[in-house]
C-alpha cells in the first residue's frame, strides 16, 4: 500500500513538472568564478530537486549506519524477550501438567533471555524439588539471589516453602528467622513461621507470634481462636506428658479466661489432670461448664474424676437424669460414681442400662470390673471380650 501511494505521488509530481516544462520558456543563468552556466528554469528546478533527494538519501544512510548498532541491540532484545516469553510459557504449561523435568529445562532456557531471570530460577527450583533434585533446587535458589539480590526476601520465602514441603522443618525455621530479622513486618514470613512452629510443636513461640499476626488481618477471629486453642492445648498436653503437675496448673492459670471457657480446652485440661491423684477441683470446673451447655465428653470426664464429696457428685449427676434420662454416657458416668461410692447395686443397674441403650467399650470395661469385685470372673471375661470387640471393630 505504501509503495502504491509513493508511486502515485511520484507520477503526480512528474506530470506537474512536465506541464510546467511544456509551458515555461524562462531560463536561469549562473556566473561562478568566470564561468557562466545558462539553462532552462525547468531543468534547474529538476536538478535542484534531484540534488536535494540525493543529499537526503546520503544523510539518511549515514544516520542509519551510525544507529545500526543500537538497532541491532533493540532487535536482539526483542528477540530475547520473545524467546523468554516462549520458554516461560512452555515451562508453566509443563509445570501445570506435572512434567517437572521439562518445566525445569524450559525455565533454565528462559532465564538468560529474561529481564527478570530470578523469577525463572525460582520456578526452576520448584520444578527441581518436585522431580526430587534437591541439590539442583538449592543451586537454582542461589542463582536467583545472585541475579537479583534485592529479591532476597522473595527468594528466602520460596526457599522456606520448599523446605517445609520437603519436611526440612529445622532448615525452614532457620531461613524464616533470618527473613524475619530482615523484614519483621513481612506477613508471608509470619504465616510460614506460624506453620513451622506448629509443625515443631513449639507452642510457646506460636503464642508469642499470634498477637503480631492478629494485627495483620490475615486470619479471621475464629481462625485465630482455633490456633490459640491448639497452642494452649499443646502446652497442657506437654505438661501432662512430663508428669509435671505444677507446670500443668500454671499453664491452665496462664490461659486467657475466654479460652478457659471453651469446652475443648476444659476437656484437654481435665484429661491431663487425670494423670494425677487429686482431681477434686475439676468437679466444679465441669459442673459449671455443663450449666452452660450439655457436652458428652465433659459428662464422661465427670465420672472419671474423684470429688471430695462423692455423695454430692452423685446427686449432681442424678439430677441431670431429669433432662437426659436415656443418655448412655450419663448412665456410664453414674455407674462409675456409684462404684466409687461402693454402691454396687446401683452401679450395676446404671451400667446395664447404658449398655442396653448403646453398647460402649468403656461401659463393658466398668461392668467387667464390677463382676470381678463381686467374684464373678466368668462374667467379667465376657464383658472384657464384648468391650474389646467393640473397641477393635471386629465382629464376634
Amino acid at each position: 500500500m505504501k509503495l502504491l501511494i509513493t508511486s502515485l505521488i511520484a507520477l503526480l509530481v512528474a506530470v506537474i513538472i512536465g506541464s510546467i516544462a511544456g509551458s515555461d520558456t524562462g531560463y536561469v543563468m549562473l556566473n561562478i568564478s568566470g564561468w557562466t552556466i545558462q539553462t532552462s528554469a525547468t531543468l534547474f528546478v529538476t536538478i535542484l530537486f534531484l540534488g536535494f533527494i540525493l543529499i537526503y538519501l546520503i544523510v539518511r544512510s549515514i544516520v542509519r549506519f551510525i544507529q545500526m548498532p543500537q538497532d541491532i541491540r533493540i532487535w536482539r532484545k526483542h528477540r530475547h524477550q520473545r524467546r523468554a516469553e516462549k520458554y516461560l510459557t512452555e515451562g508453566l504449561l509443563h509445570m501445570t501438567e506435572g512434567r517437572w523435568r521439562q518445566a525445569e529445562r524450559d525455565f533454565c532456557r528462559a532465564a538468560p533471555y529474561s529481564r527478570a531471570p530470578h523469577v525463572n530460577y525460582l520456578c526452576a527450583a520448584r520444578a527441581a524439588q518436585e522431580s526430587g533434585a534437591i541439590d539442583k533446587r538449592d543451586d537454582y535458589l542461589r542463582l536467583a539471589y545472585q541475579n537479583n539480590p534485592e529479591a532476597s526476601v522473595a527468594v528466602g520465602i520460596t526457599q522456606a516453602e520448599l523446605q517445609l514441603n520437603q519436611q526440612q522443618t529445622e532448615q525452614a525455621l532457620a531461613t524464616l528467622k533470618h527473613l524475619q530479622h530482615k523484614q519483621p513486618e513481612q506477613n508471608q514470613v509470619r504465616q510460614l513461621l506460624l506453620s513451622t512452629y506448629t509443625d515443631l510443636n513449639d507452642w510457646q513461640s506460636v503464642i508469642k507470634l499470634l498477637p503480631s499476626i492478629k494485627k495483620t488481618g490475615l486470619y479471621t477471629r475464629e481462625q485465630l481462636e482455633s490456633k490459640q486453642l491448639e497452642a494452649y492445648s499443646g502446652l497442657l498436653k506437654d505438661a501432662g506428658n512430663l508428669n509435671n503437675l505444677d507446670k500443668l496448673n500454671k499453664t491452665w492459670n496462664d490461659t486467657p479466661s475466654k479460652l478457659k471457657r471453651h469446652f475443648y480446652l476444659i476437656e484437654v485440661y481435665v484429661t491431663e489432670r487425670l494423670r494425677f491423684e487429686d482431681t477434686s477441683d475439676c468437679e466444679v470446673l465441669i459442673r459449671t461448664a455443663l450449666k452452660q451447655r450439655w457436652d458428652h465428653m465433659l459428662v464422661r470426664l465427670y465420672g472419671l474424676i474423684i470429688s471430695t464429696d462423692l455423695n454430692k457428685q452423685l446427686t449432681t449427676a442424678e439430677n441431670w437424669l431429669t433432662n437426659h434420662t436415656r443418655d448412655p454416657i450419663l448412665l456410664l458416668t453414674l455407674g462409675r460414681i456409684c462404684m466409687n461410692n461402693h454402691l454396687w447395686g446401683k452401679a450395676r443397674n446404671y451400667l446395664q442400662e447404658s449398655i442396653n441403650i448403646q453398647p460402649n467399650p468403656e461401659a463393658y470395661y466398668e461392668y467387667a470390673k464390677l463382676h470381678e469385685h463381686e467374684g464373678s470372673p466368668e462374667n467379667a471375661a465376657v464383658c472384657y471380650e464384648k468391650g474389646l470387640t467393640l473397641a477393635t471393630g471386629l465382629s464376634e
